[in-house]
């Protein structure tokens, strides 16, 4: 199973995969998954 495949299954589990971009899917791929643009948090 790919990093891809993983965060697509936890997005399909109901996860949060926005913490895995820059970790494991780059935010294409987050596009990819949930449909949404990445936007990045901001850091406190």
């Amino acid at each position: 199973m790919t990093d891809y495949d993983m965060c697509a299954q936890f997005y399909a589990w109901g996860i949060d995969i926005a913490p895995y971009v820059g970790l494991m899917i780059t935010p294409d791929e987050y596009k990819q998954i949930t449909g949404q643009d990445y936007a990045a948090r901001a850091k406190a």
